[in-house]
C-alpha cells in the first residue's frame, strides 16, 4: 500500500504498512481514515437530564430575528410541552453592524450600533471544511473544490483559520492560515468513492444507494418494480415471483453495506468536531456533501449535536450537487435515456432529495446553521456559509418524562407576531439507563484518560527518535501487530477487520501536545491475510519534538470482539 502523509498537518505522519508479496494489497483489501485526535474535555461533555437546542428565527425574507426572550418559544418533546430551563441570545455582531451598512434593517436586531458607532474588530474564525469524498459525484466534487479554492484566495480575515478534513480521512490539514498550503491541498485532494457509487450497487439488478434503502425498507414498490425489470432484462427466463425476491435480497444486502459506509462518515465527524471544539474564536463546521441515508444513526447524529451545541459549533452544510432537474439528469436515472428506471427517477425526486439530505439539514438546523442547496453557485454558497449566523438562540430542557429508549420528535415554535420561520434540531434520543453503554470512540476515549496499560491486542509499540541537527528530533512510533492472534470475521469471501491507533505525545508531566487517530478498515483476501500472518501489520507514525521529556501514550483498539492495548512509552531528548 502507498505510503500517505498528512499534507501540512504537523502533528503527525502515519503510514500504515502491508507487506503483500506482490507489494502492495489488492484495491479495496484497505482503507485508511484519518483525524486529529484531541482527548475530550469536560466542557463538551454531554448531560444526560439536558437537552439542548440550537435556534434560528428568521422572517419571510430570511433575514434574522433577534432580541427574542425565552418567554417567546414553546418546545414540544413529542408533542407534549416543555419547560425551557436555559436561554441565551448569541450574536456575531460585526456581522450585524455590516448588514446596517448595507441598508439592511430589521426593528428585532436592536444591536445594530447607530451609524458612527465604533465596533469592535469580528473575532477569529476558525473553519473546518469538511469534504464528503465518499459519497459527492465527480462534477459535484470538482465544483465545490474549485469553490472553496476561490473562497480561500479571496482572502482570510485577520486570525481566521481553516482546517480541510474528508469522509474518507484520506487528507487531513490541521487549522492554518497559510493561504498556498490551503490551496495546495484542496489541489491535491481526490475522490475516494465506495464501491459502486457512481454506477450503481449490483449488476443485476443495479441498485442506487438511495433505491436499495427504500426497497429494503418497505417505503417505493416502484422502487422494487424497477429492479425487477432489471433483473428480467438480464434474465428473461426468471419468473416474475423469483426476480421479485431476489430484487428484495439485493436491495437488504446493498442497504448494510452502505448503511455502515455512512456511519463510517459520521464516525470521522467525531473527532474533527471535537479538535475543532478546542479551536480559539468562533468555530464553524462547514460540510460539503450531496448528502446520504442516516437511517437508524440517531444516536451518532445526536451525539454530534450534543457535542456541537456545547462547545459552541455552528453547523452550516453545502448540498455539492446543485440544483437537480429530474428525469434522465438525476442521480436514480444512473445515466438511463428512458423507461421505468428514469420515470421512477423523475417521480421520487423530491422524496429522495428529502432523504438523502435530511441530516444536512437537520445538522444546520440543530446548531443555528444554515443549509444550502438546489444552487448551482457554490462559491457563493461557501462564503455565505463561512460566516457565523447573525443572531441564533440555544434553549435547554429537562425532559418532563422518564427516558423510554426512543427518538423524540421535538418541535420548536415562537409566539411573536410576524409569520416568522424557527428552525432547530429535529429530535433527540432518550437512552434508558441500561442502554447508555459507551460507544467504541468513547471507550477509546476514556481508556486512554485514564493512562491505564491493556494488552488486550497483540500488538507490540516501539518509540525511537532521531537527530534532525537542527535543534529538533523526529520521535518515531512504530507499532506491530500479529496477524495470527488478530480476530476476523468473514464475508464474501474476505477477512474483516477494523484497527483503530491513537498515537498522542504527551510531556513528562502527562498534558496532551500533539495527537492524531487513524482507522484502518480490512477485508483482505485469503493471499493477503496470510501474508499478514507471516510478516505482521506494521505502523509507523512521527512527531517532531525538540529537547525535552515526553511520553507517548498509544491506545489500539480491534473491532471484531472490541478489545484494546493501551501503552505509555517514555521519551528522552537530549
Amino acid at each position: 500500500m502507498n505510503r500517505r502523509s498528512l499534507a501540512g498537518f504537523s502533528a503527525t505522519v502515519l503510514v500504515c504498512a502491508l507487506n503483500h508479496p506482490t507489494g502492495a494489497a489488492e484495491p479495496g483489501e484497505v482503507r485508511i481514515r484519518y483525524a486529529p485526535y484531541r482527548p475530550p474535555s469536560a466542557v463538551i461533555s454531554v448531560e444526560t437530564n439536558l437537552v439542548e437546542l440550537g435556534v434560528t428565527v428568521r422572517d419571510r425574507k430570511g433575514a434574522p430575528i433577534g432580541g427574542l426572550q425565552a418567554s417567546d418559544f414553546q418546545v414540544f418533546d413529542n408533542l407534549k410541552p416543555q419547560i425551557v430551563t436555559s436561554f441565551s441570545e448569541r450574536r456575531a455582531e460585526p456581522a450585524l453592524a455590516r448588514g446596517a451598512a448595507a441598508g439592511f434593517s430589521n426593528p428585532l436586531l436592536s444591536a445594530i450600533p447607530p451609524a458612527g458607532a465604533v465596533v469592535a474588530a469580528a473575532p477569529p474564525r476558525t473553519i473546518a471544511l469538511f469534504f464528503d469524498d465518499t459519497h459527492s459525484g465527480l462534477a459535484g466534487f470538482d465544483r465545490s473544490k474549485h469553490a472553496a479554492q476561490k473562497m480561500i484566495a479571496d482572502g482570510l480575515g485577520p486570525g481566521d483559520r481553516v482546517g480541510i478534513f474528508t469522509g474518507s480521512g484520506a487528507v487531513t490539514l490541521d487549522f492554518t492560515a497559510d493561504t498556498k498550503t490551503l490551496l495546495a491541498t484542496l489541489a491535491g485532494m481526490r475522490r475516494h468513492p465506495d464501491a459502486g457509487s457512481n454506477r450503481g450497487y449490483g449488476v443485476c439488478p443495479t441498485l442506487t444507494a438511495y433505491q436499495a434503502y427504500v426497497i429494503a425498507k418497505h417505503l417505493d414498490g416502484m422502487a422494487k418494480m424497477v429492479a425487477v425489470a432489471d433483473l428480467r432484462t438480464c434474465e428473461p427466463t426468471i419468473p416474475e415471483e423469483v426476480a421479485e425476491v431476489q430484487a428484495q435480497d439485493a436491495a437488504e444486502t446493498a442497504w448494510d453495506l452502505l448503511r455502515n459506509q455512512s456511519s463510517k462518515v459520521l464516525d470521522m465527524l467525531a473527532p474533527v468536531v471535537r479538535h475543532l471544539a478546542a479551536a480559539p474564536g468562533t468555530r464553524i463546521l462547514l460540510m460539503v456533501s450531496p448528502g446520504f441515508v442516516t437511517d437508524g444513526m440517531d444516536r451518532q447524529l445526536g451525539g454530534l449535536a450534543d457535542v456541537c451545541l456545547r462547545a459552541h459549533i455552528v453547523v452550516n452544510a453545502l448540498d455539492d450537487e446543485g440544483l437537480l432537474s429530474g428525469g434522465r439528469d438525476s442521480p436514480e436515472s444512473l445515466g438511463s435515456q428512458g423507461g421505468p428506471r428514469v420515470a421512477w427517477a423523475e417521480r421520487t425526486l423530491a422524496q429522495r432529495t428529502q432523504a438523502v439530505t435530511g441530516f444536512l439539514a437537520d445538522a444546520a438546523a440543530a446548531t443555528g446553521g444554515r443549509f444550502i442547496h438546489n444552487s448551482n453557485d457554490l462559491p457563493g454558497g461557501l462564503r455565505t456559509l463561512a460566516a457565523a449566523p447573525e443572531v441564533s438562540y440555544l434553549l435547554g430542557f429537562s425532559p418532563s418524562a422518564k427516558p423510554d429508549g426512543k427518538y423524540h420528535k421535538l418541535k420548536v415554535t415562537t409566539s411573536k407576531p410576524g409569520g416568522y420561520r424557527v428552525s432547530a434540531r429535529p429530535g433527540y434520543f432518550a437512552a434508558l439507563p441500561s442502554e447508555r453503554s459507551e460507544t467504541a470512540q468513547q471507550r477509546i476515549d476514556r481508556v486512554f484518560a485514564s493512562g491505564q496499560l491493556l494488552s488486550q491486542v497483540p500488538a507490540a509499540v516501539r518509540v525511537g527518535a532521531v537527530d534532525r541537527r537542527d535543534g529538533r528530533y523526529t520521535i518515531e512510533v512504530n507499532i506491530t501487530l500479529d496477524a495470527k492472534r488478530l480476530p476476523f470475521t468473514a464475508r464474501n469471501g474476505r477477512s474483516l477487520q477494523e484497527l483503530t491507533f491513537v498515537t498522542v505525545l504527551e510531556d513528562a508531566a502527562g498534558n496532551y501536545l500533539q495527537g492524531k487517530q487513524a482507522v484502518m478498515d480490512m477485508a483482505l483476501t485469503a493471499a493477503t491475510r496470510a501474508d499478514l500472518e507471516t510478516r505482521g501489520i506494521k505502523a509507523v507514525t512521527s512527531f517532531l519534538a525538540g529537547k525535552g521529556s515526553y511520553r507517548i501514550r498509544e491506545v489500539i483498539r480491534e473491532a471484531v470482539r472490541n478489545r484494546l492495548t493501551a501503552s505509555n512509552s517514555p521519551v528522552e531528548l537530549r
